[in-house]
């Protein structure tokens, strides 16, 4: 690639906003709940787990994803309004072009600060200090960018605390929006109350006094969930998959995870968000919120929070649903001897396993990833990734900037749903990931990869979409940049293995075309009969892990003891 082809290109001016992910899923028709969500599969000898006498598959009269919709966003991201990057209209437009809703989230303030080597703590100060100056400007974005029904912006900001731990608040609309410096938690618990805002702990698995969360000090009223993924790691147990490896702070204190809370009486639901500092929300593999709810509103997602309906996933939108005895995520039930626990999972890759957990204990393990599919497998929706990045090695000192101009159509093929998977890295603020347009039989897309600034040394960035096809459906990727390249290929190839390009002579960029994914092992839908003595309280919480190694949680569902 010569010089000129890493200088960003020159935009078009276009003054109308660009289409939001609802309005790109309606214009090709996306599946509603009574479509492809209500549908079931049946289960082979793959289902069969721990307590495998118990676990039954779900008919599609069991379907739970009738009569709500899953929404998927950020609750949680920086950018150059405080001391982080990207500027904060660039956030806002990131946010509208692939997720349901946004939280801005500013770093607000930190009352007990100490002073540091290098003085590095004037960093902090000085960002706050911005904040203070443009959270109008905040708070006229949200205004700007918020479209109930189409796409929710939110205003917040965050306050650290060595001590407590660190919060963000969620306001729920701009009318009480206020930014202020809190002294205590108390104090800033109070504020929250007072103005119908919620206060999200996040990176909770620090230890206590280096910004680790102190679970006896959370206000269950204002802080009824906790953000257990983000780019710092994952914080469900201290051996669990993404340590803390991001920060400063050091690694998990098993006594600040979700299980020894939850092990602890603390009744709390989960969500993940990216807690991204270069003005990137929704940055893949950084993590994601989902919302329960029955509209797409501020309200309804503060509702949800409150209520717990809601789950966390780190970078895949894995659509889960979770009841006991009809009971939904997040809520209490009284003694039961009986439960009936349900399960609807559909994945954005095999789906390697759903655990069911019992008081931090899997009790029932469901294998989809193993199903053989059956000669009926092309009657559902299958799944096709196009990934493209990688590039020089580093210690090649070549680092570059890849622009990528591409377009994937389809013959004899029709997209239900599409999604795209990029990430947060580089930074580039006159460069944008942007689908350009988007119909039932293609996409067209604008993108850019690097080998710096990437999440977990991961360069690529991807395409999604679950299709209606045959073995006979053509797909064609035919790119003009960063060179010109036309590859075909079809389904029944594709069902038995990748295949991949390259932009040139090593080292440069590459593609891949991943081998499809069958809706037996994308989705499954199982039941698991269990029974408690009533001597304690039991919780069940949902793992998901897909074979691309994304994940899910949800909220717990806890059954009181006698």
């Amino acid at each position: 690639m010569s010089e000129s082809d890493s200088q960003p290109r020159k935009p078009k001016r276009n003054d109308s906003p660009a289409p939001t992910r609802r309005q790109l899923l309606q214009s090709v028709g996306a599946l509603g709940a009574a479509g492809l969500l209500g549908s079931s599969i049946g289960c082979s000898s793959a289902d069969q787990g721990l307590a495998a006498s118990t676990v039954r598959s779900a008919s599609s009269k069991d379907s739970m994803f009738k009569n709500s919709s899953i929404f998927f966003g950020d609750f949680h991201n920086h950018t150059e309004c405080g001391y982080a990057r990207g500027s904060l209209e660039r956030s806002f437009k990131i946010a509208r072009s692939h997720l349901d809703f946004f939280a801005s989230t500013p770093h607000g303030w930190w009352p007990d600060i100490g002073t540091y080597e290098n003085n590095i703590e004037r960093k902090w100060l000085n960002g706050f200090n911005v904040v203070n100056k443009q959270y109008p400007e905040v708070l006229r974005l949200v205004n700007r960018f918020n479209k109930p029904g189409k796409f929710v912006a939110m205003a917040g900001f965050e306050w650290h605390s060595t001590h407590c731990g660190d919060y963000h608040i969620i306001f729920p609309n701009t009318k009480v929006a206020e930014y202020t410096r809190s002294k205590t938690l108390k104090e800033f618990q109070k504020f929250a109350k007072s103005k119908g805002a919620l206060l999200i702990p996040h990176h909770p698995a620090n230890k206590i006094g280096h910004r680790g969360l102190d679970i006896s000090k959370r206000d269950p009223e204002v802080s009824p969930v906790l953000e257990m993924f983000s780019e710092w790691g994952n914080a469900e147990h201290d051996r669990a998959p993404s340590p803390y490896v991001r920060h400063t702070e050091g690694s998990r204190w098993t006594q600040n995870t979700l299980q020894h809370f939850l092990k602890n009486g603390h009744r709390m639901g989960v969500v993940a968000s990216t807690d991204d500092h270069l003005g990137f929300p929704g940055g893949y593999r950084e993590g994601l919120a989902a919302i329960i709810a029955d509209e797409l509103t501020p309200e309804a997602i503060l509702d949800a929070l409150r209520n717990r309906r809601c789950y966390a996933v780190s970078g895949d939108r894995i659509k889960m649903k979770f009841h006991c005895n009809d009971r939904p995520m997040g809520q209490e039930l009284d003694y039961t001897r009986k439960r009936k626990l349900e399960m609807s999972v559909e994945g954005w890759d095999q789906v390697d396993r759903v655990e069911l957990l019992k008081n931090n204990r899997v009790i029932a393990r469901n294998f989809p990833m193993d199903r053989e599919p059956s000669a009926q497998c092309w009657n559902e929706p299958v799944i096709f990734r196009f990934e493209y990045g990688w590039g020089p090695w580093p210690a090649l000192d070549m680092t570059r900037v890849c622009d990528w101009d591409f377009e994937i159509f389809f013959e004899g093929g029709k997209i239900l749903e599409a999604l795209p998977c990029f990430q947060s890295g580089p930074l580039e603020e006159k460069r944008l990931d942007e689908v350009v347009k988007q119909t039932a039989t293609g996409v067209h897309i604008r993108s850019f990869t690097a080998l710096r600034q990437q999440f977990e040394d991961i360069s690529t960035k991807a395409m999604v979409m679950k299709l209606q096809a045959s073995p006979e459906t053509k797909v064609t990727i035919k790119t003009t940049l960063p060179t010109k390249v036309t590859m075909t290929k079809t389904f029944a190839e594709l069902a038995e293995s990748n295949d991949m390009f390259f932009s040139g002579d090593f080292p440069k960029e590459s593609a891949m075309l991943h081998r499809l994914t069958f809706a037996d092992h994308w989705r499954t839908n199982f039941t698991v009969d269990d029974t408690g003595d009533g001597k304690q309280d039991d919780w069940y919480y949902v793992r998901v892990v897909q074979a691309n190694e994304q994940y899910a949680w949800s909220s717990p569902i806890w059954v009181n003891k006698r």
